[in-house]
């Protein structure tokens, strides 16, 4: 793809994001966190998904220990085989995901829905303030699944449509469960495909 038609994509991409996430702040998320804390979250279906969650804390991790060890390799002097290539693209990505986020969190300073809004009726942003429970702008969770995905979906075709399928659920999970506002998920889509897409190019420019 020519690179001006690329940028003006994601320039489009984030224009419509911003007004998606605007809506979602002005006119959906609040009524739909009161509603889920009401029907969901006292339910065998919340603290199953709850457990669900629990395994992409350790794709994080595994992709840090992968790439010490790559880089404890190479200190050594010993050659890293071909097929660290794809793995070694994913753990890249999965940090970059995560140091997206924990830094983006800390700027906003956003509220979570729960307990910082349905229980303790304060909602906002503490810009450059982020902390415990005010951490919740944009979603951890979705940022790094797409952009695991995302940077996947050139190199490896046919995990396109599972990729997608577990992007959705985990988007999903944590905005039933009320980790997160569904305007906390559209940005952290946005914001994992533009990190799997930026980290492709950089890593496999040829691709």
């Amino acid at each position: 793809m020519n690179g001006r038609i690329a940028i003006r994509i994601w320039l489009v991409a984030l224009i419509c994001t911003a007004a998606t996430v605007g809506l979602c702040m002005a006119y959906i998320d609040r009524p739909l966190a009161q509603y889920l804390e009401a029907n969901v979250r006292h339910t065998q279906f919340w603290s199953w998904l709850t457990v669900a969650l629990r395994p992409l804390a350790l794709v994080v991790v595994a992709a840090l220990f992968f790439l010490l060890g790559c880089g404890l390799c190479r200190v050594s002097g010993r050659p890293l085989g071909s097929w660290t290539a794809l793995p070694l693209l994913v753990s890249w990505t999965v940090i970059l995901a995560v140091a997206t986020e924990i830094i983006l969190k800390r700027i906003f300073g956003r509220g979570w829905p729960d307990p910082t809004f349905v229980r303790d009726h304060a909602y906002g942003f503490h810009l450059l303030h982020g902390q415990t429970h005010w951490d919740s702008f944009p979603s951890g969770t979705t940022i790094v699944s797409t952009a695991l995905v995302s940077a996947l979906w050139t190199l490896k075709p046919r995990w396109r449509a599972p990729g997608v399928m577990i992007c959705s659920l985990l988007a999903s999970a944590v905005v039933i469960g009320n980790y997160h506002w569904l305007s906390d998920v559209v940005a952290g889509a946005f914001l994992g495909v533009t990190v799997g897409w930026s980290t492709v190019r950089l890593l496999q420019p040829h691709q």
